[in-house]
């Protein structure tokens, strides 16, 4: 898996990192990625508890590479010691990478993997990976580029873009891949000439199985529906599910049982989430 990238050394970090940067100074300056958050031209696109992700423009031999970094925070005790027995979150990316590379299903290009052990633990990790030039996340090339666009060439385009993201989902668990966050914001969409290429993000929990199981199958389908899902007519949604299901939507109670199923594990979903979101709920609790 790290086999595509070359293995470095830097005091405390180990590195992978794309040969074509190997004698660059930005070897130095990927040894230790927090200090590409701190830069005037960073642009933070998230910052979380158990992440932290930005754009970053990098001064490299070609001209200017804009990279996004991913960082992984181990925060806990807890995710140090179990980090002893499993993969750094970037290594996991990495690997998730890898497998859709297999499957034939595209994802942000890998331009380097950083990791800090500690007495064999884990105390950070960092996925850096190019740009997607012009990529879009689904929704917003959705509203944006496909609603807006009139009479029959607009309902050509949007349909274009269904099929397309369905067949992306059709050939992802053909292969027996599980991506396990796969809404709308995880889909980068490129165009050219109305045609568009589809990229997932977010692919550390990406899995292969020799089977997909039905669960995990209806799980990705809701993932989508409670997304980008609120932007479609029924219709819209149905021819989505027609050309992921294929011959099988020619089925009426096959048809049925995919759309009861997707409902109700939404219905669940949107349950679960206002019953955390409750004022009530935090009042019990502090």
């Amino acid at each position: 898996m790290l086999a595509d990238l070359v293995p470095l050394k830097r005091g405390a970090s180990s590195i992978w990192i794309d040969r074509k940067f190997i004698g660059q100074p930005v070897v130095d300056l990927i040894s230790d990625p927090d200090r590409l958050f701190t830069g005037k031209e960073c642009l933070i696109v998230k910052d979380q508890k158990k992440i932290k992700v930005a754009r970053i423009p990098l001064e490299v031999s070609e001209g200017v590479c804009r990279i996004y970094v991913k960082r992984y925070n181990v925060f806990s005790v807890r995710s140090r010691l179990v980090s002893l027995l499993v993969q750094s979150g970037a290594v996991r990316a990495l690997r998730g990478a890898k497998i859709l590379k297999n499957a034939g299903i595209a994802t942000a290009k890998s331009v380097a993997v950083v990791e800090f052990r500690r007495w064999g633990m884990v105390s950070k990790s960092f996925y850096l990976t190019e740009e997607i030039i012009g990529g879009k996340t689904a929704d917003a090339y959705w509203c944006n580029d496909l609603t807006p666009a009139p009479g029959s060439t607009g309902f050509g385009r949007r349909r274009r873009f269904i099929k397309g993201l369905a067949l992306v989902f059709q050939e992802l668990h053909r292969c027996g891949v599980y991506h396990n966050d796969l809404k709308d914001a995880n889909i980068i969409v490129t165009a050219e000439k109305d045609n568009e290429s589809f990229y997932l993000l977010d692919i550390e929990g990406v899995r292969r199985y020799s089977e997909l199981s039905h669960r995990r199958r209806i799980k990705n389908l809701v993932q989508l529906y409670r997304t980008l899902g609120h932007f479609l007519r029924r219709t819209e949604k149905l021819y989505f599910l027609k050309i992921y299901l294929g011959s099988v939507f020619t089925s009426g109670l096959a048809k049925r049982h995919w759309v009861m199923q997707v409902l109700s594990q939404s219905r669940r979903r949107d349950q679960k989430k206002m019953r955390l979101q409750s004022p009530w709920r935090h009042r019990q609790i502090t």
